[in-house]
């Protein structure tokens, strides 16, 4: 069990070999469609059925919404009407999934923008949801749900979910193939890694037909005998795999005190002094015959590797600032053998 001054390492989530899940993997895990994206959807509403938690008279947005929500409803009304902590205002936000079509259902989320206390028990009345063209894509309804306890503090009960309350009216195709050409964007943006998709494409349709532009973006011609059905061309290469080399990462997150590495990123010799801990790192090749030691306060490491490292400070305590402390230095002076990334 780990000291509560040690940091938690969590082995292989940044992989540092040139397979990213120990094999080649597939160019749609690998890289995204151009054109191929979900869009934001927003609007305003009402949450209705409050138990006294709702905002108040004083909220003129809420008094204002009510109002026309009541005119707009056929009522009417001798002026204008006031929130009395039954009702909030909140803006509804969802994602609109591509090539969605009307009448499926959407998760979406509300927040409250006033003084309101809780959403719990509520319920969203009709609202339109807009993208950022001033369309309106869907409307949201229903039930409020407020997210449960998870025992790591206060519940939030401003912001809550209506699973399923989104309805889609506009439907969403987008256009991914330009003159018989699409794109794929990787997601590891490399100059050995867009070439590499484009030598799998070729090789596979025997031809020229892929062609890498940046590290970043590989167009991919469709061949003639499937211009007219371009969906079983794209699947076709989606399913293709692929070898990407992948940048050795050491990932820092100094808020939880957490470090992400590959188990193989290396370390060259080097001695650092912090505080009261020195590291000592020396070539793999001299001393074969001693293990790795770690006395007092010197930690002192043959042929090592960031969890090695890691391991040796854990064991003799310090404390997660120290560690910390240690990969920045140990990245400054060039000895980490990978990028250091701060979350």
């Amino acid at each position: 069990m780990l000291k509560r001054s040690s940091i938690l390492v969590v082995l292989g989530l940044v992989v540092v070999s040139s397979h990213l899940f120990g094999a080649p993997v597939r160019i749609k895990d690998a890289a995204s469609i151009r054109g191929v994206r979900s869009n934001q959807l927003v609007g305003y509403g009402l949450v209705v059925g409050l138990q006294g938690t709702g905002d108040s008279s004083a909220s003129l947005t809420t008094n204002s919404a009510v109002t026309n929500m009541v005119k707009n409803l056929g009522l009417e009304v001798a002026g204008p009407l006031q929130a009395n902590g039954s009702m909030a205002g909140v803006i509804i936000t969802a994602e609109l999934p591509p090539f969605a079509r009307s009448g499926e259902k959407i998760d979406v989320k509300i927040s409250t923008i006033g003084e309101a206390k809780s959403l719990a028990g509520g319920t969203l009345l009709l609202s339109p949801l807009k993208s950022g063209d001033g369309q309106v894509y869907a409307f949201a309804q229903g039930a409020v749900v407020v997210g449960q306890a998870d025992g790591k503090g206060a519940r939030v009960l401003t912001v809550a979910q209506v699973p399923g309350g989104g309805v889609i009216e506009r439907e969403f195709a987008p256009t991914f193939v330009v003159e018989n050409t699409f794109k794929l964007v990787l997601g590891y943006p490399d100059f050995s890694n867009s070439t590499r998709v484009a030598e799998t494409v070729n090789t596979e349709l025997s031809g020229f037909f892929a062609k890498a532009v940046d590290p970043g973006l590989v167009t991919i011609t469709i061949p003639p005998l499937y211009v007219d059905n371009p969906i079983e061309f794209v699947a076709k290469i989606q399913s293709l795999r692929v070898d990407l080399d992948i940048k050795a990462m050491v990932t820092i997150d100094e808020r939880t005190g957490t470090i992400i590495m590959g188990d193989s990123v290396t370390i060259k010799p080097v001695t650092i002094s912090h505080g009261n801990l020195t590291v000592k790192v020396e070539d793999k090749k001299s001393n074969k015959g001693e293990k790795n030691v770690a006395r007092d306060s010197v930690v002192d490491l043959k042929g090592t590797t960031v969890g090695d490292i890691v391991k040796s400070l854990n064991s003799m305590g310090a404390r997660p600032n120290d560690i910390i402390g240690i990969m920045k230095a140990l990245s400054s002076s060039g000895a980490l053998q990978a990028e250091l990334k701060f979350l």
